[in-house]
C-alpha cells in the first residue's frame, strides 16, 4: 500500500463482484473509503445469476478489514431516483465524492437480426444509460469542489465489433463517446474522465455455463475449451485478464499519477486490438 488514494471518497457501481469488487479492494488498499453500489438481484432477460446483497456485504467486510470505511447501497443504475438517492446518501454521509467508477454491466448474446426488443433495450439501459445516469448524478458534487475523477468501464468492443454482440457493441461504443463528452465538459472544473477498456475478464459475466456453452457451441463447454478460444482472441499468450488487472488500470486513472490525463480510452486487452 502506498496511499495513492489516501482519504479519497469513491463511488463504485457493480461493486458486489467482478471488476467492481476488485476495484473496491484496490482502492481501499490505497487509502480510499468506498461507497459500494449494486442492484443485488437478477436482471430480467439476462442468462446468468445477478449479484446478491450478501456479496456486497462481503466486499464491505473486506474493505473494512483493510482499515477503510465502506457504505453499501442497493441501487439500480437504470433507475434515476435510486441512483440519485444513493449518490446523495454518499455525499451527505461523508461530505464529498472524489471518484466515481462506473463498473455495473450485463451481458447477453444473439445474432444481430435475432435480438429481441427486450434484449436490446435492457442492454442499452444498463450498459449505456445506467453509466450516463451515474456520471450525471456524481458530477454536481465534483463540480462544486472543482476536482475529481470519473472512470468508465468500456470494452474492446468500444473499438471493434464481435459476432452475436451487436447490442453490447453499440452500448460500449456509446460509453466511449459518453466518456469523451464528460471529459470535455468537466475539464474547466478540474475534473478528469477516462475509460478502461478490457478484453475478456474472468468474472461471473463470462465464466458462467450459459456463456461457455455459447462460446464452445455445445452444452458442457469446459474452461479449458474456453481458454483455447481466448488464446486465439488475444495476442499475448494469456487467455483472459483477472479482475485485479482491470482494477489496477482504474486505480491509475483515478489517482494523481494520471492528473494530466483526460479523455483517453485505455485498453487492457492482452493485445486483442492488434488482431
Amino acid at each position: 500500500m502506498t496511499g495513492r488514494l489516501s482519504n479519497k471518497i469513491a463511488v463504485i457501481t457493480g461493486a458486489a463482484r467482478g471488476i467492481g469488487r476488485a476495484t473496491a479492494i484496490r482502492f481501499a488498499e490505497e487509502g480510499a473509503d468506498i461507497a459500494l453500489l449494486d442492484i443485488g438481484r437478477d436482471v430480467p432477460g439476462i442468462p446468468y445469476a445477478g449479484a446478491r446483497g450478501s456479496q456486497l456485504d462481503e466486499v464491505r467486510a473486506e474493505v473494512e478489514a483493510l482499515g477503510r470505511r465502506a457504505l453499501t447501497l442497493t441501487a439500480d443504475v437504470t433507475n434515476t431516483a435510486q441512483i440519485n438517492e444513493a449518490v446523495a446518501t454518499v455525499a451527505a454521509t461523508w461530505g464529498r465524492i472524489d471518484i466515481a467508477v462506473m463498473a455495473a454491466g450485463i451481458d447477453s448474446w444473439a445474432s444481430a437480426w435475432e435480438l429481441t426488443d427486450e434484449q436490446w433495450q435492457t442492454m442499452i439501459d444498463v450498459n449505456l444509460t445506467g453509466v450516463f445516469k451515474t456520471a450525471r448524478a456524481v458530477s454536481p458534487s465534483l463540480i462544486a469542489q472543482k476536482s475529481g475523477a470519473l472512470v468508465f468501464v468500456g470494452s474492446v468492443l468500444s473499438h471493434r465489433a464481435n459476432k452475436q454482440f451487436a447490442h453490447y457493441t453499440a452500448a460500449k461504443h456509446g460509453v466511449l463517446g459518453l466518456m469523451r463528452a464528460f471529459a470535455l465538459e468537466l475539464a474547466p472544473y478540474g475534473i478528469r474522465a477516462n475509460s478502461v477498456d478490457p478484453t475478456v475478464v474472468k468474472t461471473d459475466m463470462v465464466m458462467n455455463q450459459a456463456y461457455l456453452d455459447r462460446l464452445g457451441g455445445h452444452p458442457g463447454t469446459t474452461l479449458d475449451e474456453a481458454r483455447e478460444y481466448y488464446l486465439k482472441w488475444n495476442t499475448l499468450p494469456i487467455p483472459w485478464c483477472e479482475p485485479v488487472d482491470i482494477a489496477n488500470a482504474v486505480l491509475f486513472l483515478a489517482s494523481e499519477e494520471a492528473r494530466a490525463i483526460t479523455g483517453i480510452a485505455l485498453p487492457v486487452d492482452l493485445g486483442a486490438l492488434l488482431k
